[in-house]
C-alpha cells in the first residue's frame, strides 16, 4: 500500500512558525505527523513562500494559488497512491491514533472520502482516493475559496456520487467553535494555554477544553464601533432612540484620525479582527465616510463590515470604494420589509432609497453584500415574501432574531430560539463594543452603560478586555449578573 501526505501550507501566518513545546512549532509538528501516517511513502507541502523542510519532505512553492491549481498539483503529486491524507501545516495536535482508525475504515469500506466530525478543527486529516481527487479537480471552479473546507465544498456539489465515511467524536465539541490551529494570535494563545496545562496530545487537549472553559476566552474577534450619532430613521424596534435623544438631528462623529488610530490599535492587540462601524447611527452620515472606510481597509488583518439602512449614501461612492482598494468591505443592508407600507410601519420613510442602495451594492459587491430583516411579530406575515423576493436575487439573505435588549424594549419575538440549556455568552467571549467617545461598555446590550470597562481611545485594550473576565467566569459558574439575567443574545454569534 502506497499512501501520501499532502499538506496545505499556503499563506501560513507567523504563529505557525513559533515554538510551541520542546522547541518545535506547529509547522514542525504537522510535518512530523504527516511522515508518520500509515503507509506514507512521501510527504508534500504546498507553500506560498519557501521554508526549511525536514529530511524526506518535499515542497511545492507558488506565490499565489487558486483552488484549481492546488487540486492539480495535488493530483499530480498523488498519482499512483492508494490513500491521500490531506491537512494543514499549522495544526500541532493532529491525532495519529484517530487518523489510523480513519484510514482503516477508509480502506475497509472502500470510501472515496473520509472525514471526522464533532472534534475541534485541527485534530484530524481528510482522506481520499486518487480517483476522488481527480474528480474534485474537474468539479472545482473560481467560486470556491481556498479555505480549510475547500475539499468538502467542492465535493458537496455532487455529494451523492461519493462514498463517504465519517469518524464521530465521542464528545460533540462543535458548539465550542474552537480551532487548534496556529493561524491567528487568538488561536495561538489557545494552543499555548493547552500546552501550559501540561497537554501534549489531541485527547488531552479535548479533555482540557471540555473541563476548563476559562481557556476559551482568548482575544476579541468582533469590534462593533459607533462612528456617528445621527440616524435617518427612528426604527420602532431599535433602542437607540430611547438612549440617544433626537437621533434624527444629532451631529457628533468620531474624527478620522481617532478612528484610524483605533483600528490600528485593534489590529496590534488582536492580530486580526472584524470591525463593524455600525454600532449606533448610520455610517453613511459620517462627514468623511469614504476616508473612514479606506482607513479601515488599509490596516492589515482587519475585516470591515458596514451595516446600513441604505439611506444617505453619496451617489457614486460604491464604485469609488471598490476601485480604491483590492480589499473590500462586507455590506449588510437592513430593510425588514418587502413593500413600502410594511417598511414605513417599522422604519419610517425611505423604502425606495434603501431598496435602490441594496440593488446597487449587490451589483458592485455581489459576493459581499447581504440584505437583512429582523424577524418580529410586526413583520412575520411579510417575511416569507421578503425572503423569496431577495433570494431570487442573491443567496445572501439574513433573517435576524429580534433583540429586546434585556427588557428595554417590548417582547416582539415570534419564537423562542434559545437553547434548552444556557451556556456562556459569545459576546463576553469575543466582542468588544466601542462608543463614539471611545467608551467600552460591557457589551452592545448594555445600552444604559451599567458597566464601563474603559476607553478604547485612551486605555490599553488588553486591560479593558481583562476587566470583563470576572463576568465571563460568573457565566461559567451559572451566575448571570445584572443585565445578563434577562438577556437572550448570549447564543448569537457575530462573524
Amino acid at each position: 500500500m502506497k499512501n501520501i501526505s499532502l499538506i496545505n501550507g499556503i499563506d501560513l501566518r507567523a504563529p505557525a512558525f513559533r515554538p510551541l513545546w520542546e522547541g518545535k512549532s506547529s509547522f514542525n509538528r504537522s510535518l512530523e505527523f504527516g511522515q508518520a501516517l500509515p503507509g506514507v511513502s512521501e510527504t508534500v507541502v504546498f507553500l506560498s513562500k519557501p521554508a526549511d523542510m525536514p529530511e524526506g519532505v518535499r515542497s511545492i512553492v507558488r506565490s499565489s494559488w487558486t483552488v484549481a491549481e492546488l487540486l492539480s498539483e495535488m493530483t499530480t503529486a498523488a498519482e499512483g497512491c492508494d490513500t491521500i491524507f490531506y491537512f494543514f501545516a499549522d495544526c500541532p495536535f493532529l491525532d495519529s491514533e484517530i487518523a489510523a482508525r480513519m484510514h482503516a475504515n477508509h480502506v475497509r469500506y472502500w470510501a472515496d472520502y473520509t472525514f471526522a466530525d464533532g472534534y475541534p478543527y485541527g485534530i484530524t486529516p481528510e482522506l481520499l482516493t486518487c480517483e476522488s481527487l481527480k474528480r474534485l479537480r474537474g468539479m472545482a471552479d473560481e467560486a470556491v475559496a481556498l479555505r480549510r473546507d475547500m475539499l468538502f465544498t467542492v465535493l458537496k456539489k455532487d455529494i451523492n456520487s461519493f462514498d463517504i465515511e465519517t469518524e464521530i467524536s465521542p464528545h460533540d465539541m462543535r458548539l465550542m467553535r474552537l480551532s487548534l490551529t496556529a493561524d491567528s494570535e487568538r488561536n495561538f494563545m489557545l494552543l499555548s494555554r493547552i500546552v501550559a496545562g501540561g497537554v501534549r496530545d489531541a485527547q488531552g487537549a479535548c479533555a482540557l477544553l471540555r473541563e476548563n472553559q476559562k481557556v476559551h476566552r482568548t482575544l476579541p474577534a468582533f469590534f462593533p464601533v459607533q462612528i456617528v450619532e445621527r440616524c435617518p430613521q427612528a426604527c420602532t424596534y431599535c433602542p437607540y432612540p430611547l438612549i440617544g435623544g433626537n437621533i434624527l438631528e444629532k451631529t457628533g462623529s468620531m474624527p478620522l484620525e481617532s478612528f484610524s488610530r483605533l483600528v490600528t490599535k485593534i489590529a496590534n492587540f488582536a492580530g486580526d479582527a472584524v470591525v463593524d462601524i455600525s454600532l449606533w447611527g448610520e455610517p453613511a452620515l459620517h462627514p468623511r465616510i469614504y476616508e473612514m472606510i479606506l482607513a479601515a481597509l488599509d490596516v492589515p488583518g482587519i475585516e470591515l463590515v458596514i451595516e446600513t439602512s441604505g439611506i444617505g449614501w453619496e451617489s457614486g461612492i460604491f464604485p469609488r470604494i471598490k476601485s480604491a482598494r483590492e480589499k473590500q468591505p462586507r455590506w449588510i443592508v437592513s430593510l425588514d420589509a418587502s413593500n413600502e407600507t410594511a417598511y414605513r410601519k417599522l422604519r419610517g420613510e425611505g423604502f425606495a432609497a434603501a431598496s435602490k442602495t441594496a440593488e446597487e451594492l449587490l451589483g458592485v459587491f455581489p459576493g459581499r453584500t447581504w440584505v437583512q430583516a429582523v424577524r418580529m411579530k410586526e413583520n412575520e406575515d411579510d417575511l416569507e415574501i421578503f425572503f423569496r423576493a431577495w433570494k431570487a436575487r442573491t443567496e445572501n439573505v439574513i433573517i435576524q432574531k429580534y433583540d429586546a435588549f434585556s427588557g428595554a424594549l417590548p417582547d416582539r419575538k415570534v419564537a423562542d430560539l434559545s437553547p434548552l440549556k444556557r451556556f456562556t455568552c459569545w459576546h463576553l467571549k469575543r466582542d468588544m463594543a466601542i462608543l463614539l467617545d471611545g467608551t467600552v461598555p460591557l457589551c452592545k446590550e448594555d445600552i444604559r452603560g451599567s458597566m464601563k470597562l474603559g476607553n478604547a481611545l485612551e486605555d490599553d485594550l488588553s486591560a479593558i478586555w481583562e476587566s470583563a473576565r470576572g463576568i465571563h467566569r460568573s457565566h461559567l459558574s451559572g451566575d448571570y449578573p445584572g443585565i445578563c439575567a434577562a438577556c437572550d443574545e448570549y447564543y448569537t454569534y457575530n462573524f
